[in-house]
């Protein structure tokens, strides 16, 4: 992204693209523009209908003898090459080849109009055929959207075969009108051409940077939501995603009449495993027991976090009591089958959980009544010897 970074700031006459940014580019270019020709199609009609106006209409004086057939079927050649063009268009194959078929038509329509403007014996005619030359060029280039250098041997194309038929007939012409009007209006849109498919390039690369910046600040701002809702030590939710999906799901039981049920655990006898082990080995054994307790919960609406120090809570959405109660046991049991050493425990040799488990259903009351009725029920576990489950009333 830096090069391409540096590519927009460098203020250079061309605006050249990396591999696959430039494959990018050709590939956005052409979507767009095939998407443009198989819709507005009636404009190029409306734009040959007031061309083959024009001619009887301007230059009826002039469009006699042996001018007189051409104006006529050049109308009509060019009117097949829109349409063909446009008829192949709707094909996915031609779809993938869109810079070829428009340099084949391009170079197709461009070399009637510079024949006419060879052949042409009346100056005023002359220089009416290269303006249409001069307009089909401009539709190439900056409508159609060809590339420079496909652009370029279009036009190197047409005129090739214009003037070799032009030969071939043995047509006098003046080539210094020739080379004026028609050579020159080449350069003129092959220049414009040019400044405007680099303003493309740069706008192009622009959005590509945009889009990567909108990326990166989208990652990155769900790496900080994550963050602020992760307990980094247990990497379980921490107490502030907890205390939000509490009062989302308090509201949601209220509404739907299911009950939400809490389990609140505690470590038996923490301090004493920190004091004896030390604090590190206090790190390791709260990651073992979210392990656990993460284990023991088995849907996707559950949650598990960690509420503070050696404090976990289970929040479990349309939850009865014997589910509670089952989820409750499964955490006990994973704590136990760990069975890490706790050499200053007074009721088991490893490290145990007591948790109080509370069931409601909302009636109109605040969030926190759950918590302290889970909160109550871990205090009598405790009390009562610690290393069991309590239901809360």
């Amino acid at each position: 992204m830096e090069r391409l970074r540096s590519i927009v700031s460098a203020h250079r006459l061309w605006c050249p693209l990396p591999a696959p940014t430039d494959v990018l580019f050709a590939a956005h270019r052409q979507e767009t523009f095939v998407r443009m020709v198989l819709v507005g199609w009636p404009l190029l009609v409306l734009l040959l209908v007031m061309i083959a106006l024009s001619g009887p209409l301007l230059f009826a004086d002039e469009l006699v003898g042996n001018r007189e057939p051409y104006w006529w079927p050049s109308v009509i050649a060019e009117s097949l090459i829109v349409a063909l063009t446009v008829g192949l268009l709707y094909f996915p194959f031609f779809q993938k080849r869109y810079q070829a078929l428009i340099m084949v038509a391009g170079a197709l329509a461009l070399a009637i109009p510079l024949l006419g403007a060879l052949a042409m014996d009346d100056t005023r005619l002359m220089r009416a055929m290269s303006y249409i030359t001069m307009l089909i060029i401009t539709i190439l280039v900056l409508v159609l959207k060809l590339s420079l250098f496909n652009a370029a041997v279009t036009c190197l194309i047409a005129i090739l075969v214009a003037t070799g038929i032009t030969i071939g007939l043995g047509v006098t012409v003046d080539w210094a009108l020739f080379g004026w009007h028609a050579i020159g209006s080449l350069i003129v849109n092959l220049f414009i051409g040019a400044v405007q498919e680099r303003q493309e390039r740069i706008s192009f690369l622009q959005s590509l940077l945009l889009e990567h910046e909108s990326a990166e600040r989208e990652r990155l701002n769900e790496e900080l939501a994550r963050i602020a809702a992760e307990d980094q030590l247990t990497g379980l939710p921490n107490r502030r995603h907890f205390n939000e999906a509490l009062t989302r799901e308090w509201d949601r039981s209220g509404r739907t009449r299911k009950p939400l049920a809490l389990l609140f655990m505690d470590v038996d006898y923490f301090k004493r495993y920190n004091d004896s082990l030390g604090h590190l080995a206090g790190d390791e054994c709260l990651v073992s027991i979210a392990g656990a307790i993460r284990s023991a919960v088995m849907r996707p609406a559950d949650l598990a976090a960690r509420y503070g120090g050696e404090e976990f809570v289970v929040l479990l959405p349309e939850t009865e009591v014997d589910g509670a109660m089952d989820v409750a046991q499964r955490v006990l049991e994973a704590i136990d089958a760990m069975a890490i050493p706790h050499p200053a425990s007074a009721v088991a040799s490893h490290v145990t959980a007591s948790i109080g488990v509370a069931v409601m259903v909302p009636l109109g009351e605040k969030s926190q009544r759950l918590v302290d009725a889970a909160d109550a029920a871990l205090y009598e576990a405790k009390g009562s010897g610690r290393h069991r489950i309590v239901l809360g009333h």
